[in-house]
């Protein structure tokens, strides 16, 4: 289980609503933790990140499974296959 994340000391102005505490918190905890900066200046390397827009974590924590997408090739393939009727392997060897 991994350990809590490191909750900043403050916000600054920009971070406004809940997501956004949420993106800094996590910039915050990745600068302290990770980078080892010390708190003070992960403090203000997280306020300057999160004015240009980084955020690497959030990505992977939102990303969505994406769906198997069968093409109709495939799906004309498998039913060419379940038409064939089954033969016993051959014994000859290949190209004769």
């Amino acid at each position: 289980m991994p350990a809590p994340r490191l909750e900043p000391p403050a916000y600054p102005d920009i971070v406004r609503d809940d997501e956004d505490r949420e993106r800094f918190a996590r910039l915050y905890d990745d600068l302290v933790r990770v980078t080892g900066l010390p708190p003070a200046a992960a403090l203000l390397n997280a306020a300057r990140q999160f004015q240009l827009g980084f955020d690497v974590r959030g990505a992977f924590e939102k990303r969505k499974r994406r769906k198997r997408v069968v093409s109709a090739r495939s799906a004309d393939m498998e039913a060419s296959k379940a038409e064939q009727p089954e033969r016993p392997p051959s014994l000859e060897p290949p190209g004769t």
